[in-house]
């Protein structure tokens, strides 16, 4: 049932969220970094998984850059990998704001690159943890450079039970996306190479936005034919969200997955399931408009930094209780809300996004997934305090040109 809160004078809603930085603090052994609101929107990842920047292949696989991971043991001691800057032993990216709102992990995974976004200001270009604080294991990650050159192994390394291994380079991360999607069109969670200690929430509801269920259970129950999906790829963060198009097998989702990898197995899976009974649902115009729109990839000359794209996403949430904000609209620009009345020729037709922004709502817990690649952020937050949501977001020139929404309202 949509409630009234979010029906203001019959105009499309969207998400606002403010910001709560982290401090700062060192991430010693593998803690999270504290200072930022603690995630209500998500689950907690637990098993001391290593940080971002290069996870391992199991089974003996030769990571890309060098190093071999025999037996499937991780670098111990908090060693980098090399030919890149690995973040092991929980250690805290610094140049890269902390990213807590949505899903804090705990048992070392640190660094997730975006803001936690609370009550407050807005985080705009991105708050520094303190000097680069270092791990106790030695391994000081700088300016939150991820492993590139020895990330995981990708491209026909097989982990445990056959599963592709995932990294956290874009090869890496759309093996772990292709793995998901092959898992849900087939409802066997055997072809996704999970952790031992993997989380899965599945929020259908309000209520559900902080149960961590079984994995197997819930939409795992049922083969679902996927139409069409899109996919960020966040390579700082080593996690990825993707908006999944169900319009076949009995009941029509819109699904946000994010998906978080640590020592190259997905360890969080946390998915927004909307239907019917949410925020302007329709699968089907919503997959048509989505598909219709540019979402390539930008050449690095065009490309925002991580900071700015997170900025922008910012003032965008700011704008609903502070119209002061300064957004970075750009035009043309359509709001994807949810799919309802959406066709190509509208949305390309839409001059602006700077329409139907209500008054007076703000946002608690936001995460961050940001693809610099595709200049695109997506923050995965609680509308009002309450909803969960997704609010993604394309930028074309430094500018607003895309924006698509999901909304749990029941």
């Amino acid at each position: 049932m949509r409630k009234a809160l979010f029906l203001l004078a019959g105009l499309p809603m969207v998400l606002a969220c403010t910001s709560n930085t982290d401090s700062g603090t060192t991430s010693t052994g593998g803690t999270t970094s504290t200072g930022g609101t603690i995630d209500t929107a998500g689950t907690t990842s637990t098993g001391g998984a290593t940080g971002n920047g290069g996870t391992t292949s199991t089974e003996g696989a030769t990571s890309s850059g060098g190093t071999t991971s025999t037996g499937g043991t991780t670098s111990s001691g908090g060693t980098t990998s090399t030919g890149g800057a690995t973040s092991t032993g929980g250690a805290t990216s610094a140049g890269d704001t902390t990213s807590s709102g949505g899903i804090t992990s705990t048992g070392g995974r640190t660094g997730r690159g975006g803001t936690t976004s609370t009550d407050g200001g807005s985080g705009s270009g991105g708050t520094t943890d303190a000097g680069g604080t270092s791990d106790s294991g030695g391994a000081t990650s700088t300016g939150g450079t991820t492993s590139t050159g020895g990330s995981s192994a990708t491209g026909g390394s097989t982990g445990e039970g056959g599963t592709a291994a995932v990294g956290c380079d874009r090869a890496g991360l759309e093996a772990a996306v292709a793995a998901y999607l092959a898992a849900l069109e087939s409802k066997d969670t055997s072809k996704m190479p999970l952790a031992s200690t993997a989380t899965y929430t599945e929020v259908t509801t309000m209520a559900s936005a902080r149960q961590p269920t079984a994995i197997g259970s819930g939409l795992w129950q049922t083969a679902w034919p996927v139409k069409y999906s899109r996919s960020l790829l966040d390579v700082t963060g080593c996690e990825t969200f993707s908006e999944v198009f169900i319009t076949e097998g009995g009941h029509p989702y819109v699904l946000g997955t994010r998906l978080a990898i640590e020592d190259g197995q997905i360890a969080e899976i946390y998915t927004l399931a909307t239907d019917s009974d949410d925020w302007n649902f329709d699968a089907t115009a919503y997959a048509t408009c989505s598909e219709s729109e540019d979402w390539s990839l930008v050449p690095a000359a065009n490309q925002s930094t991580r900071e700015e794209l997170i900025a922008a996403g910012e003032a965008y949430f700011l704008i609903f209780s502070d119209k002061s904000t300064v957004v970075p609209w750009g035009n043309p620009c359509y709001r994807l809300e949810g799919g309802k009345g959406c066709t190509p020729a509208m949305d390309k037709a839409s001059t602006s996004c700077n329409v139907g922004i209500p008054d007076d709502i703000t946002f608690k817990n936001t995460h961050w997934v940001v693809d610099v690649d595709l200049n695109a952020v997506v923050g995965i937050t609680l509308f009002a305090g309450a909803s969960p949501d997704s609010h993604m977001f394309r930028l074309v020139d430094g500018k607003i040109r895309y924006i698509h929404t999901l909304t749990i309202m029941n």
